[in-house]
């Protein structure tokens, strides 16, 4: 009968332990599962976070571009109108030259992908009493690429 109780002892302490060490793993086994979600979560809002900043990082390049696109139409205006002055001074053109301003007929200065435009630009010389002026017109293209430019005398062919 001693041998009987020692025996049951042995089997509920052998199996007393096995469920605690059953419930340590168990324990194990979700904490690592756990962890392991959380380094994907952690991952996932790495790879957003560098997609976020990539994001910003080409706007911020693209609206660059595009402030450099504008000032380059300002340096046309000023090339158009230190031709159309000279023209003045050669006796080719009547003046003063009020003002020159260009306008895109061909391409865009926003759309980015557009690699030329293609620009209308207008040298006033006389302010008209209905509010309007009249003057003569150039053209010019713009490489955005290469930032060279070219303009003359007419409208552009576009």
């Amino acid at each position: 009968m001693v041998l009987a109780l020692v025996i049951l002892a042995v089997v509920v302490i052998v199996g007393g332990g096995g469920t605690a060490v059953a419930v340590v793993h168990a324990r194990q086994v979700a904490a690592a599962a756990e962890k392991a979600e959380q380094k994907k979560e952690a991952a996932a809002r790495t790879r957003a976070e560098q997609r976020e900043a990539q994001r910003a990082a080409q706007e911020e390049a693209d609206e660059a571009e595009r402030s450099s696109r504008a000032e380059t139409v300002k340096e046309v205006e000023a090339s158009v109108k230190t031709m159309a002055e000279e023209n003045v001074t050669k006796g080719l053109l009547d003046g003063p030259i009020l003002s020159v301003s260009c306008n895109p007929v061909s391409g865009s200065t926003d759309d980015l992908t557009d690699t030329t435009t293609s620009f209308d630009c207008f040298a006033a010389n006389t302010d008209n009493a209905d509010g309007t002026q009249s003057g003569y017109f150039f053209n010019s293209t713009v490489n955005w690429d290469s930032g060279e430019y070219t303009y003359g005398l007419g409208k552009s062919a576009s």
